[in-house]
């Protein structure tokens, strides 16, 4: 490989020994290859903190912090390392901003270099460490000093490709999206296409929902390493070029079982909701007392009671609908159920404003994506047949999962005529392009993975090459994948506009009032089940919990004719009388722990469980390695009648018939 030495490096020594006496804060370094000039934010106290590496590097032995190691790499070359050298050194007062409308369909890359090449271990404990921007010419180049991390949930815990967060020192832009320190480096490792999020970022732009990331992507170097392909985005924070509202006053919420209570409970900045009992974290203000979460809490509660009872004009004063069916719009069109958790639903309110949803986040769960294989497998692309609000979503009927309780935030309002009709014109609205217009987008940047062709080793590669050569994924074709894509998201469209149409409209009514308060379920009355369980029979048990569709009326004051699926209601409850999740795999039901409290089969301690899709009649068995202790256990399940906000308990005993340890016989 050709290599350049210095040219003119002991003739702007003069000219850095002068700037140095100004105490100027940027060192400009321009390098002989292709007129490059490479920014770097640090203030030079005296000639000697520069030192030259002939062939590669440039030091710089900064006052009052580490020695900082200035890669020049660039991966069309073997190895990924750029061998031209620094040509000339100047300190300059400020530095001129990149123009814009340069092309951002291209692949840039990143360089990071950890300080003492340490590894990133942590989502936690940032890293500090030094970024070189390659834009490829089209932009400005950059060369930052900031931190990096680990960020995201399963991608972090269980894929050897890792997503990333980048904070510099200063703000920044990156390949020409507006300055900010923060920035996140996708992973995108179950995508096999790598534009899933990029057509559901472009879709909810083409919608009208607010603050949706730019997109641009990116070859990741970490120490000198090819990392693979990455997607450069936004981190979700509220800022002027960000979610940009009242600093003061605004509110950045999500909706987000790891970030809410369930699984965040010491956080101090997330609460159950009021009505609905979703997992809500605060992500603006970063510093909340308890007296402001709970104010945020009950704010909240308001929204949730005018859905519950669909009241329009309240809902209407109170949240963006065109954000609100716009987002819901989204999720149906990428099979997103990340909703049924929920995950990253991001939504905001701008001072004297609104609760508006956005900015649109996170969607390599959707687009039918296989659970069965999620920790090895890429498969995507299946049934699109099948709605997550349902063909009827204020009853619930058609719906992909029917028995989640808090899913009637998201289906509530359809009791309201006004609102369906809405709901179906803004469908109507954009349908016919929905997926036309961001897939045409999309491809752009597919075609820069694809066909942007670097040197390396002397031959021709591409992004695309580079990506499936580091992480291989087995018999999955990336151009096939992406065809299959595009025809689900075809005939997904299809299917959604029958869906679409066929929504029952409810009759015209009253705009219903709205309780000051949040409403609550008065309990008439409480029934009770002793059961008896065989520990060595698990989940299988040839006992069933029966309850009669006379005694719950009686209890309501009701005729039993009155109990149908559209006005009662089963939940589980948890052991302090709140209500709690849906874990079992049927409508109605929950996987219990000994103390009687919800929870998953996959975390905390399974201990036992009810099921059923049926009200009145239900299955029930326990887990057979977690109740060899054979303790008795108590759990409540509630049938909620929404018509008089009434209740009725049942409460099960469940006593445990162990077979006994060996010793024992």
């Amino acid at each position: 490989m050709k290599r350049y030495r210095i040219l003119t490096f002991i003739a702007c020594l003069a000219c850095l020994a002068l700037n140095v006496l100004h105490a100027q804060e940027w060192l400009q370094v321009h390098t002989r290859y292709d007129g490059y000039n490479w920014t770097f934010p640090y203030r030079i106290e005296d000639i000697g903190h520069v030192d030259m590496n002939e062939w590669r590097i440039l030091n710089l032995h900064t006052t009052g912090q580490r020695d900082i190691v200035v890669p020049y790499t660039r991966p069309e070359y073997a190895n990924g390392l750029w061998e031209a050298s620094v040509d000339s050194l100047t300190l300059c007062d400020s530095v001129a901003e990149p123009d814009k409308g340069k092309d951002k369909y291209k692949v840039f890359a990143i360089h990071v270099t950890t300080a003492d090449g340490a590894e990133i271990k942590s989502k936690e404990n940032y890293v500090p460490c030094f970024v070189s921007l390659d834009a490829r010419g089209q932009y400005q180049l950059r060369a930052l000093s900031g931190r990096i991390r680990g960020r995201g949930n399963s991608t972090w815990e269980w894929y050897d490709k890792k997503p990333y967060r980048i904070k510099f020192d200063q703000s920044c832009k990156m390949f020409g999206i507006e300055k900010n320190k923060d920035w996140v480096l996708l992973a995108n490792w179950r995508d096999v296409t790598k534009v899933m999020n990029t057509f559901c970022s472009l879709a909810a732009d083409y919608m009208g929902l607010p603050f949706t990331t730019p997109i641009r992507f990116a070859e990741l170097f970490i120490n000198g390493k090819y990392n693979g392909l990455y997607q450069v985005a936004e981190q979700v924070e509220v800022g002027g070029n960000r979610v940009d509202i009242d600093e003061a006053e605004g509110i950045l919420l999500t909706l987000d079982a790891d970030d809410g209570p369930n699984y965040n409970p010491d956080s101090g900045d997330n609460f159950w909701s009021s009505v609905y009992r979703l997992p809500v974290a605060v992500k603006w203000p970063k510093e909340i007392s308890a007296d402001q979460l709970n104010a945020i809490r009950d704010d909240f509660a308001k929204l949730e009671s005018a859905i519950k009872v669909g009241s329009y004009h309240v809902v209407d004063s109170l949240l963006d609908l065109h954000s609100f069916i716009a987002m819901l719009h989204l999720q149906e069109l990428a099979f997103n159920v990340e909703i049924e958790a929920p995950r990253s639903l991001f939504l905001f309110k701008d001072k004297g404003g609104k609760y508006t949803f956005g900015p649109a986040w996170d969607w390599d769960a959707g687009f039918d994506f296989s659970w069965a294989d999620m920790m090895t497998g890429h498969t995507y692309f299946g049934n699109y047949q099948t709605s997550l609000l349902g063909t009827d979503p204020y009853r619930r009927r058609g719906a992909r999962s029917s028995g989640i309780g808090f899913m009637r935030f998201f289906t509530d309002m359809f009791q309201n005529r006004k609102f369906v009709e809405q709901y179906k014109a803004q469908w109507a609205s954009y349908n016919d392009s929905l997926v036309i217009a961001p897939w045409k987008e999309t491809v752009k940047y597919i075609q820069g993975i694809v066909e942007g062709q670097y040197k390396q080793d002397g031959t021709n590669t591409s992004p695309q090459r580079r990506e499936d050569a580091r992480w291989p994924v087995g018999n999955f074709k990336a151009t096939n994948e992406r065809n299959k894509m595009h025809r689900w998201l075809l005939n997904r469209l299809e299917y959604l506009n029958d869906v679409v149409e066929g929504i029952p409209l409810p009759a015209d009514g009253d705009d219903p009032d709205v309780p000051d308060v949040p409403s609550a379920y008065t309990v008439k009355g409480t029934l009770v089940r002793d059961i008896t369980l065989q520990q060595s029979s698990g989940y299988k048990q040839d006992v069933t919990i029966q309850v009669s569709a006379d005694e719950v009326a009686a209890l309501l004051g009701l005729k039993a004719s009155d109990l149908k699926s559209s006005t009662l209601d089963l939940v589980p409850l948890d052991a302090n009388g709140a209500e709690g999740s849906n874990t079992a795999a049927k409508t109605y039901g929950a996987w219990f722990d000994d103390e009687g409290n919800t929870t998953n089969y996959s975390s905390g301690y399974p201990y036992v469980f009810i099921e059923s899709d049926q009200l009145f009649s239900w299955a029930c068995g326990c887990h057979p390695e977690n109740s060899w202790d054979a303790e008795p256990c108590t759990v409540t399940m509630q049938y909620r009648h929404d018509a008089t906000s009434s209740a009725v308990n049942v409460k099960v005993n469940f006593e445990i018939e162990s077979s006994g340890w060996w010793w024992d016989w």
